[in-house]
């Protein structure tokens, strides 16, 4: 959303991202010229997110993990809905863009009458089964499995099967979403009702993601990248430059991985073949032990993992295979070897393979003989370096930021011309 901001301040919008004042650091080290609203501090509603995205991270039923972060944000709420109410009181904006995830932001502009635009940040199934065309050859989210597996049992279930997760998701998102609305006098709603005639924005493309019939309102438009990747700092670019092959370990900011996975991954890492650049957290670099081969370096931050994938001796991309990692690495021409952690990150993994750009590992079978031969064989197998160029034509075909921003435009010119 940063990146469509900006692109639309480009075109001489005056645009503002607001979030709370816990995200102020970020968006200003990521874009320092925009404007940031702040929503108010979390206090200890960020503590109690980061607990629900550790246990997300060590549950192994990725369904439970995830409906557990989904049920936190609701802390978020109250203060989201408010802050946005108040900010847009004073200075009323032509159009909201909102996150999928963001129901506050959504909520804050029906009360407002201002419209918005959604942005879907993750898998294209993660919008709402009853806002999309029935597609029974397409694995549902969260089953992990390969479009290749689905068989004609899934193709005779799919309507039951839609009309339960339609009915799960309206009871258990829409009754947690009504009782924050009842509390600010608005009348009920259900999930899908929020999304449904606006235009959503998907930050993906087919060709990574499954085929499928979308409605008009529904537009995938690729990743939202910058055109120019920032250059290495020059001691990082000789490192990475100067040896064997680097495999590049990030598994994002959110998972936590166990101490038993963290040491899998380093003594995977230990090797004589290649080199490994971790970005890994200090409490989490504080689980393993203080000898470690010289082969394998170790920072709490680094620089924008774009920068890092696009060196050329950077032949192997360790990831949790969230989709912002998961293009950056493509788009980079690198390819992954996935350890999903939560929600939809097993699916991503999954089409990573299935388009043959990478391998994936079950987080609950993690070893450090079976990270070692994955990473071995995508930096040994050319056919996996091979497979990404048409991945890379697809997700340029969607048209990326600057088609994102069009899109927004258009959608604020057709309100006018009504």
């Amino acid at each position: 959303m940063i990146r469509q901001a900006e692109e639309l301040a480009r075109r001489g919008w005056r645009v503002a991202i607001a979030a709370h004042s816990e995200r102020r650091a970020h968006v200003k080290c990521e874009s320092p010229d925009l404007e940031f609203i702040d929503l108010g501090p979390l206090g200890e509603i960020a503590a109690e997110l980061r607990r629900n995205e550790e246990a997300a991270s060590r549950d192994p039923n990725f369904v439970r993990g995830t409906w557990r972060i989904v049920r936190g944000l609701g802390a978020v709420w109250p203060s989201m809905y408010d802050g946005l109410i108040a900010a847009v009181s004073s200075d009323r904006p032509d159009i909201m863009i909102v996150d999928l995830f963001s129901s506050a932001g959504m909520c804050a502009a029906e009360r407002a009458g201002i419209p918005y635009v959604v942005n879907n940040p993750d898998l294209l199934a993660s919008l709402p089964v009853t806002l999309l065309p029935p597609a029974d050859d397409v694995p549902f989210l969260f089953s992990g499995k390969s479009i290749h597996d689905v068989g004609r049992g899934q193709r005779i279930t799919g309507p039951f099967v839609r009309r339960i997760a339609a009915a799960a998701t309206t009871l258990m998102v829409g009754r947690d979403l009504n009782a924050l609305r009842a509390r600010r006098g608005l009348k009920p709603t259900t999930p899908d009702a929020l999304l449904r005639d606006h235009l959503i924005l998907v930050d993906g493309a087919f060709g990574l993601e499954y085929e499928r019939p979308l409605p008009a309102d529904i537009q995938m438009v690729g990743p939202m990248m910058r055109d120019v990747v920032p250059p290495l700092d020059s001691e990082l670019a000789r490192w990475l430059a100067e040896g064997p092959p680097v495999v590049y370990v990030n598994l994002g900011t959110i998972t936590v991985a166990t101490t038993e996975q963290l040491a899998a991954l380093l003594d995977a890492l230990t090797s004589d073949v290649f080199r490994a650049y971790w970005i890994l957290a200090d409490a989490q670099a504080e689980c393993l032990p203080s000898a470690r081969s010289a082969s394998v370096r170790i920072e709490a931050w680094g620089p924008p993992p774009a920068a890092v994938l696009g060196h050329d001796n950077v032949r192997a991309f360790v990831s949790h295979c969230g989709i912002n990692s998961v293009h950056e690495s493509l788009m980079m021409g690198t390819p992954i070897v996935g350890i999903p952690m939560f929600a939809d990150q097993r699916d991503m993994a999954v089409r990573v393979a299935d388009a043959g750009a990478g391998v994936w590992i079950d987080k609950r079978r993690l070893t450090g003989n079976a990270l070692r031969g994955a990473i071995r064989r995508v930096m040994s197998d050319a056919s996996f370096a091979a497979a990404i160029p048409p991945i890379q034509a697809a997700l340029a075909r969607a048209g990326g930021v600057r088609r994102a921003a069009d899109l927004i435009t258009e959608r604020v010119a057709a309100r006018r011309r009504a």
